[in-house]
């Protein structure tokens, strides 16, 4: 029985070739010297372990065969068709890293000229090396890195360091890194985004030189030695070596979730040493994971969850987010991820109970008795609204209520209180947080964080609102969501004064930037304080929901627990500075208050420059919508890979009218069908998904920043609704993986960089 090391695949395998290479090494891993398999080595190559081993007729895999005491083990380094594979298999070699003692592999190419930007030592990294800089802003010559210091010290590869220090283009950067092993095409990223080596090789799980000394020789006992293919086959447990490589045992089924899962799902199986770190990690209290979009968050919630119920079978372990279609998401990564997880559709049951938060409340809400219902509704809502009868309406988004309430309400408020954002945000923050269930204690309660001060009439008119609010809700019958999460917090402490068990051992909590006052007063009382009781996960850039609210102030304290991400997986380096520029200049905070940048925050991968396209109609937008729908299409790109996005249901209905005048058919992603058509959504719609392509529609100085959302507001909660706009054009910009294009007509977005302005990558 063979063992096989996986490498993590840099060209993509052909689909109609998959079930070939799965059957190739299933015959591999039971006799590797199965006549069919024509397991060869080759001459005049750059390593004599290379072989190279019969797929089919057309296509050839690679391996390298390390000589082992228990077993042949083979290194699997991807499959291509014939005389490409032979020519990949003749200039590459498996080697141990002599710096880090890191498995790579290493293609060796014909080498750029050396220049004067590698030649000696730089003693002050901090300044610039007086060179030439190159048409592109290069970080590594920025930041003033040798070619001496990158390869003795950080332990590059000489031709690699060589290719990233004279790359003269971002494209070509991103190509010296995506065919580099992966952890070194990562350090030379960090490197170039301003990272220091201390904290790039510590988020890999490794030290410098002086860290890891290599052990100590015995030269009077060399007869227990390791061979070099056994000390290159021990190396593949580092963490480091584990980004690319991933052992493949006995058993079919992991073999085939390498094989079929791809590029897109190979977060499955390849983890970044830091986002492992922080799966496997253990804290004596809530954990909170920051990054911007696309690095990585998700994927560590995923595998957080894996390690928990793997830990304990008993764990009560509780996934959340704030919306259901994200919740649906997750429920079906998770699957992706192990299918065999312990799984509960009950609360409060051992295994993974998978949930948006709303339905998570009402689930509590419903779990009790009338009787315990009404006195939690008595505490947070006060006597006049204990109704028997209760169903969940006029939530976040739905104003009517509170419209109505204002409108036959003499209130004597301006207009920039008197209106259904401050009322709902007022009345979810301060009132329910608070469980104030009358005027009076509303007169006294602390308003810590709302932007704009009121006075004590102010409040009595405020609170004649909300008297009208209870008493039309009470009249229907309803109860928003807000109020359910207040109310099931409220049941939740109860049980915990009764003495009963909390309903979750551990909750974890994606997309948590949105989330509001009600929720996280819930989320608390939902598990005891203790080790590993929270994990958050937020990105406070992409607050497109949920208003500023400071964990510290519901009991949830992640001083000194807190960490973030900054590699970005999935956007180009191009389309990542594009939404990263439409935040600029604005003051974003986080969970905790404090101001975030995106400073350090850069991609792995590289393409084309987004394309603004301002025409002076709307028929010439749907032209350039469809010219570049008809192009992808030509291009073979699957059509539920294109994404179409905008502000408004009403711009989407002209789109979708415009396209079928064209003759383009687009679906509601919501209604996707065979996945053959392009997709179309809102802005909002479009979080947490991602497209290979994807287009900005109608863009107009009208439509972003809504002037719904953000007229007649305090100036407070008007800066709030714009930081809103502008996270959620950022939002829908990230969706992008490879190319973006932005349109609008008439007058484009005043949230838009310049338009027809270069985008820089650095």
């Amino acid at each position: 029985m063979a063992g096989i090391f996986f490498a993590k695949t840099k060209d993509k395998l052909d689909n109609s070739v998959r079930s070939a290479v799965m059957s190739f090494l299933e015959k591999l891993q039971i006799n590797d010297a199965a006549p069919g398999l024509h397991i060869e080595p080759l001459k005049n190559v750059a390593d004599a372990r290379v072989r190279t081993g019969r797929v089919n007729d057309m296509w050839r895999a690679v391996l390298f065969r390390l000589e082992t005491a228990q077993t042949p083990t083979y290194v699997y380094y991807g499959t291509w068709p014939h005389d490409k594979a032979i020519d990949i298999a003749s200039r590459s070699t498996l080697q141990m890293n002599p710096v880090h003692g890191i498995p790579e592999i290493i293609e060796q190419t014909k080498p750029e000229p050396q220049t004067s930007v590698s030649q000696g030592p730089v003693e002050d990294k901090t300044e610039p090396k007086q060179i030439d800089v190159p048409i592109w802003e290069n970080g590594l010559i920025t930041y003033g890195y040798s070619f001496k210091f990158l390869t003795q010290e950080v332990g590059l590869d000489p031709r690699i360091a060589n290719n990233a220090l004279c790359a003269k283009s971002a494209q070509e950067f991103h190509k010296v890194t995506d065919k580099a092993p992966d952890w070194q095409g990562l350090v030379i990223l960090d490197l170039a985004a301003g990272k220091c080596l201390e904290d790039t090789l510590e988020d890999l799980g490794l030290g410098t030189k002086e860290q890891e000394p290599a052990p100590p020789e015995s030269p009077g006992d060399t007869g227990n030695e390791k061979t070099e293919d056994e000390k290159i086959a021990e190396s593949f447990s580092k963490d480091a070596a584990k980004l690319q490589f991933t052992y493949i045992g006995e058993t079919a089924t992991a073999l085939r979730e390498v094989i079929e899962g791809g590029s897109a799902d190979a977060w499955r199986t390849f983890l970044h040493p830091e986002q492992r770190r922080y799966a496997d990690g253990s804290w004596n209290g809530p954990f909170r994971l920051t990054g911007g979009a696309g690095t990585g968050k998700t994927v560590v919630i995923l595998h957080r969850a894996k390690v928990l119920a793997q830990q304990n079978a008993a764990a009560r372990i509780i996934l959340t987010t704030f919306t259901r279609t994200l919740a649906t998401s997750l429920s079906s990564n998770l699957m992706k991820l192990d299918a065999n997880l312990n799984r509960t559709s009950k609360l409060s049951d051992a295994g993974i109970y998978t949930s948006g938060i709303d339905a998570l409340a009402l689930q509590v809400f419903n779990s009790v008795t009338e009787g315990e219902r009404k006195q939690a509704l008595k505490v947070v809502l006060g006597d006049a609204c204990v109704t028997a009868n209760l169903r969940p309406g006029a939530g976040p988004g739905s104003q009517n209520p509170w419209k109505e309430a204002i409108t036959n309400t003499d209130h004597g408020l301006d207009a920039e209180l008197a209106n259904p954002t401050f009322m709902e945000q007022e009345y979810t923050s301060v009132v329910l947080a608070n469980f104030v269930a009358t005027r009076d204690d509303y007169m006294k309660v602390p308003r810590v964080g709302r932007g704009t001060a009121l006075t004590r009439p102010k409040r009595m008119g405020v609170w004649k609102i909300i008297e009208a609010y209870h008493q039309n809700q009470r009249i229907n019958e309803l109860i928003s969501f807000p109020e359910i999460a207040a109310v099931a917090a409220c049941l939740l402490q109860q049980r915990a004064a009764a003495g009963k068990p909390a309903m979750a051992d551990h909750v974890l909590i994606d997309e948590a930037q949105d989330l509001h006052a009600t929720h996280w007063l819930f989320l608390r009382a939902l598990v005891s304080e203790g080790a590993n009781d929270l994990f958050i996960a937020e990105d406070s850039h992409q607050r497109i929901y949920g208003q500023k609210v400071p964990l510290s102030r519901y009991g949830i304290a992640i001083v000194g627990r807190s960490r973030r991400l900054s590699l970005n997986y999935r956007t180009t380096a191009e389309n990542l500075d594009y939404a990263v520029s439409v935040l600029r200049g604005a003051n974003i905070e986080d969970l905790e208050g404090e101001s975030q940048d995106s400073k350090g925050y850069h991609s792995a991968r590289s393409g084309p420059t987004p394309e603004e396209a301002g025409v002076s109609s709307l028929a010439d937008e749907l032209d350039v919508a469809a010219a570049h729908i008809r192009k992808w299409k030509e291009q073979e790109v699957p059509g539920h890979m294109i994404g179409i996005i905008a502000r408004t249901k009403h711009q989407l209905q002209k789109l979708q009218a415009g396209m079928a005048e064209r003759q383009i058919e687009v679906r509601d992603v919501d209604y996707m069908g065979d996945g053959s058509a392009p997709l179309y959504m809102t802005m909002h719609r479009a979080k947490g998904m991602e497209f290979f392509k994807v287009i900005l529609f109608g863009v107009n100085e009208s439509s972003v920043p809504l002037a719904l959302a953000t007229n007649r507001l305090a100036e407070a909660e008007r800066n709030d609704a714009l930081l809103r706009e502008r996270s959620l054009l950022y939002v829908a910009a990230t969706r992008a993986r490879d190319e973006l294009v932005v349109s609008w007509n008439g007058s484009p977005s005043a949230l838009l960089p310049a338009a027809g302005s270069k985008v820089s990558v650095g």
